[in-house]
């Protein structure tokens, strides 16, 4: 009856939060490009996750509130054909001026409630961007003639365009309900565990490893096995399937298989198998669509370095993929399927208090039809124009290779740091034609 109780309670706060609710500025460019703007770097969801793990020890309540603010600064550019697409000039689909910085104000707040073999964690996000309250009005259109003292007025009793008004780019609301789930403990035995968690688990990658892909919404159930073979790994299986579409009973499902710290020598080896396939039709009554003729395996190892060695944790991973449903592109000069992945990287120290920090350098590739287009979780292409790969345009968030660097520095116990810096262009030029991408984000976050 707690969690029940508790359950109940998590509803009415999100309820009431609830009604301030309004669309991301166009500024975010696509939901895609907001979402994979908030994945978090992997030393960033460690601090995190302590702060979150110490607030819980240190509190003799089962209910405990934790979260962070945030204030983020993106300065971006892309090209696309030897053409701007942000910047001085540059035009969104919508109509409107895009510009090369984006400023963000982030809150995020979590309520977890733990009993002896149950648990219900929620996560809410608000992410506004910066700014004042546009004043509602659209510009019209440009050099449209009125009589003296005559107003276009529209269904609503308003005038018709207003150019020269008080426009700005902040908003207030945009909530997310980025998770809420329940889980049971179904079995223990010493080394092993059996967990069941059904709900929304936030994205792909809080559960599942991978760079370039899981960026998409995990709304499903998740069955967990961890155990351990004394001298050999510690090993666990994760198994779950999530909803896609609804109103066409689409699913997926997906499988992950990882041994850590094999024989003792810090290696640690993960495979991930995940079926996106649709058969039958999809909401556009397209029958077996090719936005979704995915099953994608990856391989991932990982070496971490034990700190004595050089004085921090170091680790050194890579991990390959490849897309075995991808079908041959019709296109000039591209004589075979684009359907590999890959990539690798160093991670340098691990923040947990005041003076820590992290740095990690990244190399990614991702053919065309290596990953769906909306689940792409590595650096991207910008994409400001929101195409899609399945489109006439053959643009989207794929075929691209890049260089991502972030550094992370905690100031304090509880604030820090976080600075990206990226770049990516087209990995086949004859797809979609010459594409160049660059971010640079500055980031701060005050956990409590």
């Amino acid at each position: 009856m707690k969690l029940v109780r508790c359950l109940l309670a998590l509803s009415v706060i999100i309820g009431l939060c609830a009604t301030g609710v309004v669309l991301a500025d166009e500024q975010d460019s696509s939901h895609f490009d907001a979402e994979l703007n908030e994945r978090d770097f992997d030393a960033l969801r460690e601090f995190l996750k302590a702060r979150k793990a110490v607030d819980v020890a240190e509190n003799t309540s089962n209910l405990v509130i934790s979260g962070d603010v945030r204030a983020e600064w993106r300065h971006l550019d892309e090209t696309c054909r030897g053409q701007r697409l942000r910047g001085h000039g540059c035009v969104g689909t919508s109509g409107k001026p895009i510009s090369r910085n984006d400023f963000d104000v982030e809150l995020n707040l979590y309520f977890i409630y733990t009993c002896d073999r149950t648990w219900a964690l929620a996560q809410v996000r608000y992410d506004n961007s910066a700014g004042v309250d546009d004043n509602g009005h659209p510009c019209g259109p440009v050099g449209s003639k009125k009589k003296k003292g005559e107003c276009c007025v529209d269904t609503a009793r308003r005038c018709v365009g207003d150019p020269e008004g008080y426009h700005g780019s902040g908003n207030c609301g945009d909530l997310c309900l980025k998770k809420a789930y329940m889980g049971y403990n179904l079995y223990t035995d010493g080394v092993a565990r059996i967990d069941v968690e059904l709900g929304r688990r936030g994205n792909l990658y809080n559960v599942f490893e991978s760079n370039i892909q899981f960026l998409s919404r995990f709304d499903g159930l998740l069955l967990k096995y961890d155990s351990s073979w004394e001298c050999v790994a510690d090993w666990y299986i994760h198994a779950a399937g999530f909803v896609v579409d609804e109103k066409v009973n689409h699913f997926a499902w997906i499988t992950e298989v990882g041994f850590l710290n094999i024989a003792d020598t810090d290696i640690d080896f993960k495979y991930s198998f995940i079926d996106w396939e649709k058969h039958g039709i999809n909401r556009c009554f397209a029958r077996n669509p090719a936005g979704f003729r995915f099953l994608n395996s990856q391989f991932t190892l990982a070496y971490n370095i034990n700190p004595d060695v050089i004085g921090v944790p170091v680790k050194v991973y890579g991990a390959f993929l490849v897309n075995h449903a991808a079908h041959k592109l019709h296109l000039k000069h591209v004589h075979s399927r684009q359907n590999l992945g890959w990539y690798c990287g160093v991670l340098f120290g691990k923040v947990i208090k005041e003076n820590d920090w992290a740095l990690e350098i990244q190399y990614q590739v991702v053919q065309a039809q290596a990953v769906p287009d909306g689940d792409v979780g590595g650096i991207g292409r910008g994409n400001v124009l929101d195409e899609s790969f399945t489109t006439c345009s053959r643009r989207g968030n794929t075929n691209y290779q890049g260089w991502k660097v972030e550094g992370l520095y905690a100031i304090t116990d509880n604030l820090t740091v976080d600075s990206i810096v990226e770049w990516s262009k087209a990995y086949d030029t004859h797809i979609g034609g010459t594409h160049t991408y660059s971010k640079f984000e500055l980031e701060t976050i005050y956990a409590f």
